[in-house]
């Protein structure tokens, strides 16, 4: 089996990138918020028919409701009109061009769902109401539920990017280079070059593809200094995750980790949430 390094040359496991596990993790919620609103409505419609003796239809009810999931595709729109902005837009032009494309899913969104409502009206009556009555209710009620979510939601993504940006603007570069004491001498290692790095009591094993340095030095603190491809799988091994050529479960959580030159590691189970959303 080819290495990843072999199959994806320029690619790079980043901490945080468009499918991480903190993103991941944020649309799972976005999407189970918008979910959890819609079955609570539709429950409670349910108890609302028992309490008042009333027919309870299923199908209409939760046609009315599918207004709230309709906010997890079209704000992903919106979210990536919003970053185009970003790119070609600045000052109050950016800003006019976020009011309009808020405007604009909004209106996509009641479109949409005042379609799906005329589609279900066809369905299940004989005297279905109009599209355009349709729609013109849906205006006159959910407009201002709709143009506020989608506006509220838009300062609160535009807030997070930007403090991520600053962030990342206020970091500190890593060194490229470690410098390694080989007697009186010291030498300079490129971190890319670093394959993993082991513990051994007060010392430390870095391992390149060519030799090994030892250093007076601890994990916790070695890895501060290396970027993002770097992960602690277990209490004395660092990997560079780039050289990784695959994984091979024990059966017990732990996994086997065989990099590129045929070295193998011990992935921990206690340290696997550190590869979440990259290799697992």
């Amino acid at each position: 089996m080819s290495s990843l390094k072999q199959l994806y040359p320029s690619f790079r496991f980043p901490s945080a990138g468009l499918f991480s596990a903190e993103h991941k993790r944020y649309f799972i919620g976005f999407c189970a918020f918008w979910i959890l609103i819609t079955f609570l409505e539709f429950g409670q419609d349910y108890i609302s028919s028992i309490l008042q003796d009333t027919a309870f239809r299923m199908g209409e009810s939760l046609s009315y409701k599918l207004f709230w999931p309709l906010f997890i595709p079209f704000f992903i729109l919106l979210d990536f009109g919003l970053a185009k902005s970003g790119k070609a837009l600045t000052g109050a032009l950016y800003v006019f061009g976020v009011i309009l494309q808020i405007i604009a899913v909004t209106l996509m969104h009641l479109l949409v769902f005042s379609m799906i409502l005329f589609g279900v009206s066809i369905l299940i009556h004989e005297d279905p109401v109009s599209l355009i009555l349709v729609l013109y209710e849906k205006l006159s009620t959910r407009l201002y539920i709709a143009f506020s979510a989608y506006a509220a939601l838009s300062v609160l993504t535009l807030f997070v990017k930007q403090r991520r940006s600053q962030q990342k603007n206020q970091s500190v570069d890593l060194p490229k280079t470690i410098t390694v004491k080989n007697g009186k001498s010291s030498v300079l290692v490129d971190i890319a070059d670093i394959n993993w790095i082991g513990s051994d009591g007060a010392y430390l094993d870095i391992n390149t593809e060519t030799q090994k340095h030892v250093v007076v030095d601890s994990l916790k603190n070695i890895i501060k200094s290396l970027p993002d491809n770097f992960k602690r799988i277990h209490k004395s091994t660092i990997v560079n995750i780039d050289r990784i050529e695959k994984l091979e479960s024990r059966g017990n959580g732990d996994y086997d980790v065989l990099l590129d030159d045929n070295q193998k590691l011990r992935l921990s189970r206690n340290y696997s949430k550190s590869l979440k959303g990259i290799l697992l």
